[in-house]
């Protein structure tokens, strides 16, 4: 088996080797549910807000993953922060966008956006 270093056209620069430092990693589940609920075009609107204030790829920022079915569907499309393990229902442009300025930026949970045990 080849060693991933020596197949042509895999980029290793060393950064792909080191975990990158963050302070949140963010999941969306762009899953079939969510996606059918606006989950890309609010997995854009996510990531334009994090650019405009500088916290994707920076120490301290935020990891940004697109993840398949997190579950529960029916109250997506999902929004995970970590550390925090807090699970979001994000609906709408203003849902992500409230998130970013108060979870991400301002360290508040957002209590009416986070989906409980219980529906």
């Amino acid at each position: 088996m080849k060693d991933i270093t020596q197949i042509e056209g895999v980029d290793t620069h060393p950064d792909w080797s080191h975990i990158p430092d963050h302070a949140y990693h963010v999941l969306l589940c762009t899953g079939p549910r969510c996606t059918q609920r606006g989950a890309l075009q609010l997995w854009k609107s996510l990531r334009r807000r994090l650019l405009e204030l500088h916290r994707i790829e920076v120490t301290g920022g935020v990891l940004l993953t697109r993840t398949h079915c997190q579950f529960p569907c029916n109250l997506g499309p999902v929004l995970t922060v970590y550390p925090q393990r807090c699970w979001y229902g994000v609906h709408s442009k203003a849902d992500v966008i409230r998130l970013v300025d108060r979870h991400l930026i301002s360290g508040e949970v957002v209590d009416d956006l986070l989906i409980t045990g219980h529906s």
